[in-house]
């Protein structure tokens, strides 16, 4: 059917994506700002709720920021990125000194022991490339907000290559730092506290207790602003081409304050459901499995749809770039891997306090709920109104150009809010 899986992973980002992995970063917050105060950052810390408390700040804070100036919205953003890059080096520069033998800490066998006491099913692999993947996945932010990217048809293969390549370096040194400090055991009990019991290891109370975990936690506040800034404009986009009820109402900028206060709002409040909602347990790994099962469908899809296109329409006017082929198909196989196995059984009996099963099925079924409000808003509502949601599909498989213009409907007049600022560059990806 037209535009379902568009219609889709738009409800799945606003619902249950992009608020789910906020929710899930402020919790991590807390624990490594517990860890610096000498507290218990554990999840059993009267439930894990102190933890989400400060979460709970984190988000709030940055949901303000982001209501009151996008241009500061930005600027904080840069600047945690500067933050989480010099943590990164110091943690990698400090390992590599480690492995030298230049610091005076204990010795571990964490090399020599290979890979004694891991799993090897199916289930476990799938487990663990879902949370490899979640570090990574932040090279999807700024395709949100293209409409305030110069020039994307330049810079945003060389931005997104560009960042992927460098974090990507940095994440596997910083892996190896910590494999050379901090003993298997300990590693596997402190979660996701790891980098602060490295740095107390390393650098001892006051810089490594202290210090660098503070940091630690405002680069992942980085990561909750970039994502609280992008989804709020993948709203508006999502209104501009009639998939929103009353859009008119919920989207835009505010006229005085220039930035989507109705969607930045609506998405504050669904970030708060997934992080007070959850029961006590291990929350982080509950809700990063559950947004990661989406995300992966929908970015399979896209690979999938990308090789379709090439042949359907081989000289679409607005193709900028081409996408390797076979680098599609490996990453589509991959992409059926951790969708699919999640639902195999592991080998070994878990002490995870939820079902192995609870976090994809909840992923299925909330990707699924999305076709009742594609239904009415899609098909029901154009046959009772008259109104044709989707004459600028056709117009742009005719002519190769966005009809928004003149085949969306017109906005309905809202006082206090204006129309998102129209994207004047549009990219096909493949």
């Amino acid at each position: 059917p037209r535009l379902v899986l568009s219609y889709l992973f738009a409800w799945v980002m606003v619902v249950c994506i992009r608020p789910g992995a906020i929710a899930a970063n402020g919790p991590v917050i807390g624990k490594y700002w517990l860890y610096a105060i000498g507290s218990d950052s554990s999840s059993s810390s009267s439930e894990g709720w102190h933890a989400r408390g400060v979460g709970f700040g984190c988000i709030t804070f940055v949901t303000l920021i982001n209501i009151l100036s996008a241009k500061w919205s930005l600027r904080l953003i840069n600047l945690l990125t500067v933050v989480k890059i010099v943590v990164l080096l110091v943690i990698v520069l400090a390992g590599i000194i480690a492995a030298a033998g230049r610091l005076n800490i204990e010795r571990n066998n964490n090399w020599s022991r290979g890979f004694t006491g891991t799993s090897s099913d199916a289930h476990a692999y799938a487990a663990a490339l879902t949370k490899v993947f979640w570090a990574y996945d932040g090279f999807t932010n700024l395709v949100y907000s293209l409409g305030e990217l110069r020039r994307p048809e330049r810079n945003l293969p060389w931005s997104i290559g560009g960042s992927v390549g460098i974090v990507g370096f940095l994440y596997i040194m910083a892996n190896v730092a910590f494999f050379v400090v901090v003993p298997i055991d300990v590693a596997v009990s402190s979660e996701e506290t790891l980098a602060a019991e490295f740095t107390y290891r390393v650098f001892g109370h006051q810089i490594g207790r202290v210090a660098l975990p503070v940091l630690i936690g405002l680069s992942v506040l980085g990561a909750i602003c970039a994502q609280t800034y992008g989804v709020s404009r993948l709203l508006d986009s999502a209104n501009q081409v009639g998939f929103i009820p009353y859009g008119s109402r919920i989207c835009g900028n505010h006229t005085r304050l220039g930035t989507p206060v109705m969607s930045l709002a609506i998405m504050y409040v669904l970030t708060l459901v997934y992080l007070l909602a959850p029961p006590p347990g291990k929350v982080f790994d509950l809700l990063v499995d559950f947004v990661q099962w989406s995300t992966w469908l929908f970015y399979g899809l896209a690979a999938a749809g990308a090789i379709v296109l090439r042949f359907t329409r081989p000289n679409h006017p607005l193709r900028s770039f081409r996408s390797f082929h076979p680098l599609n198909a490996l990453f589509i196989l991959f992409c059926v891997y951790i969708t699919v196995f999640p639902f195999v059984p592991p080998a070994n009996a878990s002490n995870d306090p939820y079902p192995f099963y609870l976090s994809p099925l909840l992923g299925l079924i909330t990707t699924l709920v999305g076709l009742a409000p594609w239904y009415f808003r899609l098909v029901w509502w154009p046959k009772r109104s008259g109104a044709d949601l989707t004459a600028w599909v056709e117009a742009e498989e005719l002519d190769g150009r966005i009809g928004q213009e003149a085949a969306l409907p017109a906005p309905e007049a809202h006082e206090g809010y204006v129309e998102h600022e129209k994207n004047e560059t549009t990219v096909v990806l493949d």
